[in-house]
């Protein structure tokens, strides 16, 4: 059987975490890369990704080495990570050309008022302010293709199993 990557994308707030993390656990054989793990593996000299594009460059080679490896390995990836059309467009051609996989791009769109909301019951250390409100007007402005776009702002906990049922079995999502 083909192996499947789903890149679950969207701002800082939009459910990429807690989707990502639920869709995972539905797969038989999968991985998740958590793409601020990648990201905060630099150390010396570590800057955040909007504002290092050779970083953002790194991250997205690593997460597709990565990516690769895992599907290599008979498993299916669910990147949990900002990603941009132009981004996911570099990652598409890399491992549909050594690996054949599907790929799935999910776009996770929020109210503005959610993210806000969302934010504030972030710890501390996580929260994002205005940066949330940017990165949504950053995708709204991306020209992001409306069939990869899910809205997430009334989703709960109690529907993940159901939206993640929706992203495995709609080709909508396929790039």
């Amino acid at each position: 059987m083909k192996q499947t990557v789903y890149v679950i994308s969207g701002p800082a707030g939009a459910g990429k975490s807690t989707l990502s993390k639920a869709l995972v656990h539905m797969l038989p054989r999968s991985a998740r890369i958590e793409g601020d793990i990648v990201n905060h593996m630099v150390a010396g000299g570590y800057k955040p990704p909007w504002k290092s594009e050779c970083l953002l460059e790194l991250t997205w080679k690593n997460i597709a080495d990565l990516s690769h490896n895992f599907v290599q390995a008979g498993m299916d990836v669910v990147i949990d990570y900002v990603a941009f059309p132009h981004e996911v467009s570099h990652l598409k051609q890399k491992l549909k050309e050594e690996t054949g996989c599907t790929i799935k791009y999910i776009v996770l769109q929020v109210e503005d008022q959610e993210l806000v909301r969302r934010d504030r019951l972030r710890p501390a250390s996580q929260q994002m302010g205005p940066r949330s409100i940017e990165l949504a007007r950053q995708f709204r402005e991306s020209g992001v293709n409306e069939t990869f776009i899910l809205d997430t702002t009334a989703v709960h906990d109690d529907h993940l199993d159901k939206v993640c049922q929706e992203i495995r079995t709609n080709d909508r999502y396929v790039l």
